[in-house]
């Protein structure tokens, strides 16, 4: 007897993503400095952030093309329209647009390679000092100038550093978190099923549920 499957590729990104939340821990919670935090917290925290989203990227789409099943009562996510307005559209109780929306900012301000301009100076007392930061030209977008205070250069219900340099441990924890919480929306409103988001691997050696990685990343402050 034939069957379909339908494929999921966001399940693949479970594991690499604890890797480099381990390989991230020893250098977590560094201070951002100028603009700037250690490099090695910040290469880590870069790479988690981007596959976290292309991850939920795919769930999303696994949603709509369930919903293009249900025929005219389905509803499909249109090319156009954002993940945030899609989840909204098909459940107005969703409480997260805004937060989701900002994880998205974030995503583009590394996937679409943000440049900043920082100006610095150095101090006796406290090292490099930040005076100014401006983002290129031809670089953000609506969203980004909505969702993004431009003085702290931080979003404004989040928190999450927008200069690419500065993101680090701090953003990882909100977008997993922010992750999760859509992904368990989701599964609770019957628009996607829970054993698609659960998934068991290793982290530091022993048998790990993978979202208690937040926890873990967590406790290490």
């Amino acid at each position: 007897m034939s069957h379909a499957l339908v494929t999921v590729s966001g399940s693949a990104f479970f594991q690499p993503i604890l890797d480099l939340c381990e390989r991230m821990l020893p250098h977590r919670f560094s201070p951002v400095i100028a603009g700037r935090r250690r490099a090695r917290e910040n290469d880590y925290a870069l790479s988690i952030v981007l596959l976290s989203v292309v991850m939920l990227e795919s769930f999303i789409g696994r949603v709509s093309f369930l919903q293009e099943q249900h025929g005219p009562k389905g509803k499909p996510r249109g090319r156009r329209t954002s993940i945030p307005e899609y989840i909204a559209s098909l459940r107005r109780s969703f409480p997260l647009q805004k937060s989701l929306t900002e994880v998205f900012v974030l995503r583009d301000a590394i996937a679409h390679g943000h440049v900043w301009t920082l100006k610095v100076s150095d101090h006796a007392k406290h090292g490099q000092v930040l005076h100014s930061a401006a983002l290129g030209a031809g670089f953000g977008s609506n969203t980004h100038t909505e969702r993004v205070n431009p003085t702290t250069r931080r979003t404004r219900a989040l928190g999450l550093h927008v200069v690419p340099t500065a993101i680090g441990t701090e953003e990882v924890i909100k977008v997993l978190s922010t992750i999760q919480k859509v992904l368990q929306f989701l599964v609770r409103r019957k628009l996607l099923e829970p054993n698609v988001i659960a998934y068991r691997g290793r982290f530091r050696g022993r048998p790990f549920d993978f979202w208690q990685v937040i926890a873990e990343l967590r406790s290490a402050a």
